[in-house]
């Protein structure tokens, strides 16, 4: 089992240090890809305590990060919403694997231990700026990992459902705005209006449902503009 947020060397440990020191901008790329990486050869239950204390550790650290390095922290965000995207459609859109993403975004997958997700709509202690990074690159990452066929109706509605909350719950009128405009991106507006296609393999999103087990190299980056 892997710990919680004070065991999670990956990103404490290796991705501090190493984004730290890391000359930008294709270095920082380069360890960014392939951080999120990792996910990829995880087994589902280890996927799910993996990306639970990356997102835990980011939230907890974000605030300390200076801003002239903010870039890297934020693309290597961008990096684990892509490949966290791309290892649910490598499971073909699993449905009990799905909903357990969801929770981890919104905060709500292990709540006893006080799990802090992106996207929570309410928690004080996750900061707005990791909020507005997670919404502006949610419905680019989904579109690179969808490809030409887009996705189902139903995927579409399962991931779009944490920033509809958002939408609603949010603590902030900023926060509600940006929410509002993830939804209103045309891209989504596609998803969710075409033609439901039937899945090969069955299950309620795409294939055989998974349960948690939990209770209760692309284009060179040159870092953000101003």
């Amino acid at each position: 089992m892997i710990p919680h947020v004070q065991g999670s060397p990956f990103v404490k440990d290796l991705a501090s240090s190493a984004l730290w020191h890391t000359p930008p901008p294709h270095a920082s790329q380069r360890l960014c890809a392939s951080l999120s990486s990792l996910l990829a050869s995880l087994a589902p239950i280890l996927f799910t305590r993996f990306l639970s204390a990356f997102w835990n550790t980011i939230i907890a650290s974000y605030t300390s990060i200076p801003a002239l390095r903010l870039d890297k922290y934020l693309l290597l965000i961008r990096y684990y919403i892509r490949d966290s995207f791309a290892y649910l459609k490598s499971h073909d859109w699993d449905g009990g694997l799905m909903d357990a993403f969801v929770q981890i975004m919104k905060g709500e997958w292990d709540e006893a231990k006080g799990d802090l997700g992106p996207l929570s709509p309410r928690d004080g202690k996750v900061p707005d700026g990791v909020r507005y990074h997670v919404l502006d690159v949610w419905v680019d990452e989904l579109d690179v990992v969808a490809g030409v066929d887009g996705v189902g109706v139903a995927v579409a509605e399962w991931l779009m459902e944490p920033v509809r909350r958002l939408e609603d719950d949010g603590r902030t009128k900023v926060v509600k705005g940006r929410s509002r405009e993830v939804l209103e991106d045309e891209r989504v507006k596609g998803w969710l209006d075409a033609e439901e296609k039937p899945s090969e393999s069955g299950g309620e999103a795409g294939g055989k449902r998974w349960e948690s087990g939990v209770e209760g190299e692309d284009d060179e980056w040159n870092g953000f503009e101003d």
